[in-house]
């Protein structure tokens, strides 16, 4: 199993994954404080301060309390918030910038190297679809090249020299193509 050395690997997109999930706490602490200020305000709260006895609003009395508690809370979840979503994003932005540099392989024609990613990661069923496209473009590049190689050692059997001539300029054209794949 591969050691994770990198926690940012798609920094634009995880950045924003983790931002919005913060805002959602503090949109959340935000509501929860000011429907506790509002749902409070009708109602009176008997208190001492400085050996006095006052009366306030209840909402006036919890205020400071209640913003202080938000700010913890809040400070926290963020916090946590932050930890856990960039793990996950981690395991999905990780699994996509592999399979990308792998795609990125196959798209310069080299099939010798297989498409893995990590087993707790995500997209596990894509990378295994892409593995199984590579595996069997490479089956399918060597199937040929063993054509090739056939039909070159047959070409000495035809006779006509303007066939065999176009049958070699054939087997050129087509051994350039399958040469252009690695799969070794």
């Amino acid at each position: 199993m591969e050691k994770r050395k990198n926690y940012f690997i798609d920094k634009q997109f995880q950045t924003k994954f983790i931002v919005k999930f913060c805002l959602i706490n503090i949109v959340a602490s935000l509501l929860a404080g000011v429907l506790i200020y509002f749902l409070n305000r009708q109602t009176n709260t008997v208190a001492f301060e400085n050996l006095k006895v006052v009366v306030k609003s209840t909402a006036d009395f919890i205020h400071p309390i209640l913003l202080m508690v938000l700010v913890i809370v809040t400070l926290f979840a963020a916090i946590a918030t932050i930890i856990i979503v960039l793990f996950t994003s981690h395991r999905i932005s990780g699994p996509l910038y592999r399979l990308t540099q792998e795609l990125e392989k196959i798209k310069t024609k080299d099939l010798s190297h297989p498409i893995r990613i990590r087993a707790a990661d995500q997209l596990q069923r894509l990378a295994s679809e892409c593995e199984a496209m590579r595996a069997e473009y490479q089956q399918s590049i060597r199937k040929a090249k063993q054509s090739w190689r056939a039909l070159q050692k047959s070409k000495d059997l035809i006779s006509n020299a303007q066939e065999r001539r176009q049958l070699e300029h054939d087997l050129d054209v087509l051994i350039s193509e399958l040469e252009q794949f690695k799969t070794e």
